[in-house]
């Protein structure tokens, strides 16, 4: 079966613009809130997609921002639009920067996406400095006992992986991060459902055109695992 890169489609940016998220930058502001950075300090977007973020952290803010996605056709469009030199190919897997470079590091409903979410926490830690701050906003399944009927499609979305909240945090504590917060913002994920709807008819309808031509019963397992979204700031011990 194909790979289905709802990211890369129209139909997905059409409905969330370019941050390709629930809520926008809402959370992104509130995580900048939290952890105090301060302007020139270097921060990285881990699947910074068309480099929307990168782009308010530079310009708002007056970061060192940087950002890194496996994906060549957002890079592409993010730098005709943005004009940004500082979007860079490649994974979250295998990050090309020395250690202790960053000060903050963010992975917005990308997390979920990746090959090994654990190596990609590793790499995190690595190029964070000492007390700096890793911050995720992605999905997670309010019921994981059905995450197995998710997981088991091909659907390239973060909705495949959905986490388990309880297991994540551990895989953080482990890792040598110490958990700052860790909030449910569930509501901002209806939302975008319900403008997906409103605009495609069905959820069904939605991931057969932004993904492959019949996704057979990802949605009705989806249903199961009673989506979420979360909100999780942790420091670098």
């Amino acid at each position: 079966m194909k790979n289905c890169r709802v990211y890369e489609n129209e139909n997905m940016r059409e409905i969330t613009g370019d941050t390709l998220r629930p809520g926008g930058f809402l959370l992104t502001e509130k995580a900048i809130e939290i952890c105090q950075f301060k302007p020139h300090d270097k921060i990285l977007d881990v699947g910074c997609g068309m480099g929307a973020t990168v782009e308010k952290l530079k310009s708002q803010y007056e970061f060192d921002a940087y950002g890194i996605d496996p994906s060549k056709k957002l890079l592409e469009l993010g730098r005709k639009k943005y004009g940004n030199d500082n979007l860079i190919q490649g994974k979250g897997e295998n990050l090309p920067f020395t250690e202790c470079f960053f000060k903050g590091v963010l992975a917005e409903c990308t997390l979920s996406l990746m090959d090994d979410y654990e190596k990609t926490i590793m790499e995190s830690k690595r190029v964070l400095k000492p007390n700096g701050y890793f911050y995720i906003s992605d999905v997670y399944a309010r019921r994981p006992e059905y995450l197995e009927g998710v997981q088991k499609h091909n659907v390239e979305s973060c909705m495949r992986g959905l986490f388990d909240g309880n297991v994540l945090k551990s895989k953080m504590t482990n890792a040598g991060f110490e958990i700052i917060c860790f909030e449910d913002y569930t509501d901002y994920l209806n939302r975008l459902m319900v403008k997906i709807i409103f605009k495609h008819g069905s959820m069904s309808e939605f991931w057969n055109a932004a993904t492959c031509s019949n996704c057979g019963d990802f949605v009705e397992k989806l249903k199961l695992a009673r989506p979420g979204y979360f909100f999780l700031v942790a420091k670098k011990k």
